[in-house]
């Protein structure tokens, strides 16, 4: 953009950042966050304006949906500031690596942390101080790089651009949310620059996908939002999605709420990596199950034959094998503790696939929703490629006398049940005799 038409009395973002190094945007970053005395407004956020809100949470939704995550994905929050959104990003089931240029930053967000603990075995989170040069990371380290409203502070995005597509993985995607190609020229960036001399530059998506070609990503993507709520009569909502009302209305105030916001994505080739069983989409089983007997002495074992064959297109990952259940507890009075639970009590692993069984009454009510689980390659851990099938056999501890049916099936842990995408389940009719 020529600097034609830019009045005197406002500010040029480019001239700025001419005048100002690097080094010297990194110290007058980590000067406002050191100077920071309201840390409660910092570690409440997004919640700590209730008008900045539901942009902050909208825009945070259209990222993480752009950048298709799955649990125990490494991603580099770019900018983390007071690391609200590594926090959440946490809280997914994320392996976290929240990048500041201010070391006050990481501090803050440090302590954020451990106010606000993550909830539930989640990785933890690590933290990077970034130079505003390089990232202190090796080649094709991360499988995602987020970034909320951090690039328009950049002076140097080309070699910022450039760092990013060194540590992405192939089939790595970058998610932005910034402003629009007019924000250094708002009332607040113009009070933001001349009040703290920081860099509030305008988010020319053009130039920085010529960056990014450079870098190595292959493709861009721009999200159309509109984080406003569009209220409609009911009579209009009704001629709306019956098609009567095309929606131009809509279009218009959407279009007019993208001139002023950025949310793209940058992607790094395709994946070497095969889908896997930490995402319910591709997860189906052929399972064959075969009791040796539909009659069983309480306290006994009955000798379960199995065969599960991969019919989906994502492979199952192992999970560990000392792993049972722990958040779970019988909800049969009498029953004691489960013979096939171990000790240690090792957390699943996200993903993980097993054989699993839970236990009704003859009537089909629900007694245990976690009455059996049994890894499928004992003693092996590895991957059950697509169209492959694994033969076991298992020992399934009875319980006290009475008629049950054992619902069969397979479960990615933490995903959910392959039957609740689709996949057929296996009901035993079981009586258990004195």
């Amino acid at each position: 953009m020529s600097g034609e038409g830019i009045s005197s009395d406002v500010l040029d973002v480019r001239k700025l950042v001419k005048e100002l190094s690097v080094e010297e945007l990194c110290q007058t970053a980590e000067e406002f966050f050191a100077q920071r005395v309201d840390w409660d407004s910092l570690h409440a956020k997004p919640f700590a304006d209730i008008d900045e809100t539901p942009e902050l949470l909208i825009c945070f939704a259209q990222v993480v949906r752009g950048l298709d995550l799955l649990p125990d994905m490494t991603i580099l929050d770019f900018g983390a500031g007071s690391c609200w959104t590594s926090r959440f990003l946490s809280q997914l089931g994320l392996k976290v690596i929240a990048l500041d240029v201010s070391p006050s930053a990481l501090k803050i967000g440090r302590k954020l942390y451990r106010r606000h603990p993550i909830i539930g075995n989640r990785p933890k989170p690590k933290f990077l101080l970034f130079d505003g040069q390089s990232i202190n990371l090796p080649d094709h380290s991360v499988d995602r790089i987020s970034c909320w409203e951090a690039f328009h502070h950049v002076p140097n995005p080309a070699q910022v651009i450039r760092e990013m597509g060194r540590v992405l993985k192939a089939g790595g995607i970058a998610g932005f949310s910034e402003p629009g190609p007019e924000h250094s020229k708002s009332p607040q960036a113009q009070d933001e620059m001349r009040t703290h001399r920081v860099i509030e530059n305008d988010i020319n998506v053009r130039e920085i996908w010529s960056d990014a070609q450079r870098a190595g990503f292959t493709e861009i993507k721009l999200a159309v939002v509109n984080p406003n709520t569009f209220l409609l009569s009911l009579d209009e909502f009704e001629a709306y999605v019956g098609g009567e009302d095309s929606g131009e209305r809509y279009t218009f105030e959407t279009r007019e709420q993208m001139q002023h916001r950025r949310v793209f994505f940058l992607f790094k080739g395709e994946s070497e990596a095969p889908p896997d069983s930490r995402q319910r989409e591709g997860l189906l089983a052929d399972l064959q199950v075969e009791p040796a007997s539909n009659r069983i002495r309480a306290g006994k074992r009955l000798r379960l034959k199995v065969i599960a064959k991969n019919t989906g297109t994502s492979v199952w990952l192992p999970a560990p094998e000392a792993a049972w259940p722990w958040w779970q507890k019988s909800v049969l009075k009498g029953f004691g503790r489960r013979p096939h639970m171990g000790p240690d009590r090792v957390p699943p692993r996200v993903g993980g696939v097993r054989f699993a069984i839970q236990l009704l009454d003859e009537a089909g009510k629900l007694l245990d929703i976690d009455y059996f689980r049994y890894h499928l390659t004992p003693g092996q851990g590895r991957l059950i490629k697509c169209g492959e099938a694994v033969e076991f056999s298992i020992d399934v501890p009875m319980l006290r006398s009475g008629k049950y049916v054992l619902k069969c099936d397979l479960v990615s842990e933490f995903v959910g049940w392959f039957a609740s995408v689709g996949s057929k389940e296996v009901h035993i009719p079981i009586e258990v005799i004195s």
